[in-house]
């Protein structure tokens, strides 16, 4: 193969490339959005989650406060029992102080159960009105997601099938010409640029008349100085 033969083959492997950088950009743009929408089920289910521990911890505020109000009810019963057995007006006084401290405690406990099953009860609204919520953020934010998925995996159908094209664009090339090509491209861009109206064809810098004559007779590989870009000469560039 001549060298000529490989910069004009060079530029349909640029022309395969080109259409792979663009189905590469468009698929880029999915997993950002894809994890988005799962960002925003996730906040969804992460409010609900804590009203529902918000709640859970209010019932079981309240189991607490309920069993420690029996425990000072059966206190109570025990020291209204040793009322029976006093026998002095000291011993009578200091057991009606206990009994006192028992009823506090009683009027204490239920005071705490009552504001625990009022805030229960609010939070347990809240709990009801969030899962409406999250369940109709994950049903709209999930069918986007699989909308995105079934795209993205059929760019990705796509690029595997323009991966086996450019596979085939590229074959019989000679390796230091591809190397170089893939060299710029990593550097620069893809950057093979037909002359056109005496012109590089990327930048449309002005080629100087003996440049002109060294790319059309295709001896060597030409590198524009303006943009870095390899310089092909084909049947348009007269």
């Amino acid at each position: 193969m001549s060298l000529k033969d490989g910069l004009m083959q060079l530029l349909q492997v640029q022309e395969v490339d080109l259409e792979l950088r663009s189905l590469e950009e468009a698929k880029s743009e999915y997993p950002s959005e894809i994890t988005q929408r799962q960002a925003e089920i996730e906040r969804a289910e992460g409010s609900l989650k804590e009203l529902t521990e918000r709640l859970a911890e209010s019932e079981r505020g309240q189991r607490h406060y309920e069993r420690e109000l029996e425990e000072a009810k059966d206190q109570l019963k025990k020291l209204e029992a040793r009322f029976s057995e006093v026998k002095t007006n000291r011993e009578y006084d200091a057991l009606q102080i206990e009994v006192e401290a028992a009823k506090a405690k009683m009027s204490e406990y239920e005071s705490q159960i009552l504001e625990l099953i009022e805030s229960s009860e609010k939070t347990r609204e809240q709990v009801d009105l969030e899962k409406v919520d999250a369940d109709e953020v994950r049903q709209d934010q999930q069918t986007h997601i699989d909308d995105l998925q079934a795209k993205l995996d059929s760019i990705q159908g796509e690029v595997d099938s323009i991966q086996t094209r450019r596979a085939k664009a590229a074959k019989g090339l000679e390796p230091s010409l591809l190397r170089q090509y893939e060299t710029v491209k990593r550097l620069r861009g893809l950057t093979v640029a037909a002359v056109r109206k005496g012109s590089c064809g990327s930048c449309y810098r002005q080629l100087p008349a003996q440049m002109k004559s060294i790319v059309r007779r295709a001896q060597e590989v030409i590198i524009c100085e303006s943009c870095g870009a390899i310089i092909v000469w084909d049947d348009e560039s007269a």
